[in-house]
């Protein structure tokens, strides 16, 4: 009768441990980085996975978006907007920025206008494009 007692509040305490632990979600740690300065690896490391566009601004003009996501996994990209996918390269290479450093830009979306990981802040990505408009893409993590 002992032996049995001992087995059913093993088989219990394993039981609640094994509940306990069973619902918890991996939780990705939050960054505060930039970018810009990174080994290629890092960046993609960093930017890897489904991201919302939330909006855009330069010094002029500030655009929002609804339903648009990019998912980055290594050299390719999809975006997908009210539900329409399409894929690409990255096409990464070195360049000049316009801000006195060179960076990895990409020319994720179209070749003309190219644009690199600027900073990583918790869940928020920033995105700066290195044509004449100069704007700078904010993005979610999902």
């Amino acid at each position: 009768m002992k032996n049995t007692m001992n087995r059913v509040t093993l088989f219990s305490c394993l039981f609640i441990l094994c509940l306990s632990g069973c619902g918890q979600k991996t939780v990705k740690e939050k960054v505060n980085t930039t970018l810009y300065d990174k080994p290629l690896s890092e960046i993609k490391s960093h930017i890897a996975g489904k991201w919302q566009l939330v909006h855009s601004k330069n010094g002029r003009e500030f655009s929002n978006y609804e339903n648009t996501f990019i998912t980055f996994k290594g050299d390719d990209y999809i975006w997908t907007e009210n539900k329409e996918k399409e894929s690409g390269l990255l096409n990464w290479r070195k360049a000049p920025t316009g801000n006195g450093y060179d960076a990895y830009v990409m020319d994720a979306f179209y070749a003309e206008y190219p644009a690199y990981p600027l900073a990583l802040k918790g869940d928020t990505l920033y995105i700066q494009d290195i044509t004449e408009t100069r704007y700078k893409y904010t993005l979610i993590r999902k």
